[in-house]
């Protein structure tokens, strides 16, 4: 295996997890980060993987028994204006 397909091999697996992680649920996303949390990983990536493993999900469904604030302001209405071209 030459040098060229091994740098390709490596990038288009490192974007695959990256694209992975980032579609991946909160939920399984806090579970993996728990798991991983227990690898000897460096401590950065360690300290990532436990901010992670922390993290609330961010969405306003109360699944985690969050308050959330029912009155939002919807979004403020604006007119539209068109403007016809001139003919020719």
């Amino acid at each position: 295996m030459n040098t060229q397909i091994a740098i390709v091999v490596l990038l288009v697996s490192t974007c695959s997890m990256y694209a992975v992680w980032i579609l991946m649920p909160a939920v399984a996303r806090r579970f993996l980060a728990q798991r991983l949390q227990r690898l000897p990983l460096g401590q950065a990536l360690k300290a990532r993987m436990a901010r992670v493993a922390t993290a609330s999900s961010g969405c306003d469904c109360s699944g985690c028994d969050k308050v959330v604030n029912v009155k939002r302001e919807g979004p403020k209405v604006q007119p539209i204006h068109f403007h016809a071209r001139p003919k020719r």
